[in-house]
């Protein structure tokens, strides 16, 4: 298909009220229409009237690439997976409910298993609610994200500029096939400003990270499609014409009862792999050289499905857009274990990788794992031969930005005239001390930690 067509089965889809003389326009999105029946393939967030939000949904459908989207059908859900944040809709009649017999261009589909990296990617959608015409922007496949829950590729990354409301819209191959749904938004603009700057780095080197921190800013030219094939069940159900509503529910009530500070994000681990029953392949130190996986594995407590959440890697202390995903509507449930992986064919090259996660805005937990080098295994001993007890110790490898996990049991800790030794990767390394009350006892930078290393803390 070339841009043309292409362009007349993106539509835009408008949540609308009815205020008694017209509709009236709430938000936007865009959608794909995959059957010339009016079968339209969007984000589940576009369509989501959980709340009551909305009196109906429009369907605006381009004639031309250089005039405004008119507004000319109506629509139902049909299917939605609010985890996938993928959902399909179907035009039913006209703007005075009258029904439709439709015959409207449509996209193809493709395999989104055959995309590499490298491989261009064209994206259509409309940037906002009317006034805009439709926006095409091009780039490449940056690489992939794997996620627990999510059979095969979570995400498809790409250097493409998605302006905000394009979300929902069409991602296709060189071929114009469809392959994605553009659903991460971080640029503000078409020339790629930040919208978003969040404390993800512990600047002030306090042990958390807060508002009083420099915020990182998130955002630019980095985005991502679901691959299309986690969509295939969603169309299925809806050819047959059966509803279907995939994924973990979000729970009633989250925004009155939720608390913050009861979630619990805890033992942060790495690997290079999963096992086929979401078990870390091999836990490791510090990872061998090359790997094509780089997979961080957590427990977690007191969550809730539909709560927003967040992963940040970053690179030699530098945030990577290509690899971070953030935004995620959760789905795990309340509690148990978790993990997401990035992906490179090619191998990830020698450097220092460490990830935040966050919930509702808040970052909750974060480490770094050495990626070759080729290092040991080293037995660290810290011996306490201060007056005080040692509640936390934090041992972060030098140009992190945070701290780490503490490096002790929830319960351990080291008292006056004990040693305690800890298994880490050899290399470089910041420490700091805590006593139970949660003060800084102690703080050393640039530690060189061979096989055998001996730390005496003194008052």
């Amino acid at each position: 298909m070339d841009l043309s067509e292409l362009a007349q089965a993106t539509v835009q889809i408008i949540a609308l009220m009815d205020d008694g003389s017209r509709w009236r326009p709430i938000w936007s999105g865009s959608g794909s229409i995959i059957e010339p029946q009016g079968l339209i393939l969007t984000n589940a967030h576009i369509v989501d009237d959980q709340y009551g939000d909305y009196d109906a949904l429009g369907v605006a459908i381009t004639a031309r690439s250089d005039q405004l989207p008119q507004l000319i059908y109506l629509a139902e859900v049909v299917t939605t997976d609010p985890v996938l944040d993928v959902a399909v809709i179907r035009i039913t009649s006209d703007l005075e409910g009258v029904p439709v017999d439709l015959d409207l261009p449509y996209v193809n589909i493709a395999d989104s298993d055959e995309v590499e990296i490298g491989d261009r990617l064209r994206i259509l959608g409309y940037p906002g609610i009317g006034g805009e015409t439709i926006t095409f922007t091009e780039g490449a496949v940056s690489g992939f994200t794997l996620e627990r829950g999510v059979s095969g590729r979570a995400w498809i990354k790409t250097d493409a500029t998605i302006a905000g409301g394009n979300s929902g819209g069409m991602g296709t191959n060189t071929m114009g096939e469809l392959i994605g749904i553009p659903s991460i938004v971080t640029s503000g603009s078409e020339h790629g400003q930040t919208v978003d700057c969040r404390p993800l780095a512990d600047t002030d080197q306090d042990g958390d990270i807060d508002q009083q921190d420099t915020c990182v800013p998130v955002g630019g030219f980095i985005n991502a499609l679901r691959p299309v094939n986690l969509a295939q069940p969603l169309i299925e159900a809806a050819k047959r014409g059966e509803q279907y509503r995939g994924g973990a529910q979000p729970e009633t009530g989250i925004a009155e009862e939720f608390d913050i500070s009861k979630v619990v994000f805890s033992n942060l681990v790495f690997s290079d792999g999963v096992t086929e029953d979401d078990k870390p392949m091999q836990l490791w130190y510090a990872l061998p050289g090359d790997p094509t996986h780089i997979c961080a594995f957590w427990d977690f407590e007191h969550m809730a499905n539909g709560l927003i959440w967040s992963s940040y890697w970053f690179v030699n202390g530098e945030l990577s857009q290509e690899n971070s995903v953030h935004d995620q509507s959760w789905g795990g449930g309340k509690q148990g274990n978790w993990w997401v992986c990035i992906f490179n064919e090619a191998g990830f090259h020698d450097s220092l990788y460490e990830i935040v996660l966050e919930v509702v805005g808040q970052a909750l937990i974060s480490d770094a794992v050495f990626v070759g080098g080729n290092r040991d295994l080293a037995e660290y001993a810290l011996s306490n031969q201060s007056s005080a007890t040692l509640c936390d110790v934090l041992l972060s490898p030098t140009g992190a930005l945070n701290w780490g996990q503490d490096e002790l049991d929830p319960e351990e800790v080291i008292l006056p005239g004990e040693t305690r030794v800890i298994n880490l990767a050899t290399g470089t390394y910041d420490m700091r001390l805590l006593n139970c009350d949660g003060v800084a006892l102690l703080e050393d930078y640039s530690l060189e930690i061979d096989a055998s290393f001996t730390y005496t803390a003194k008052d």
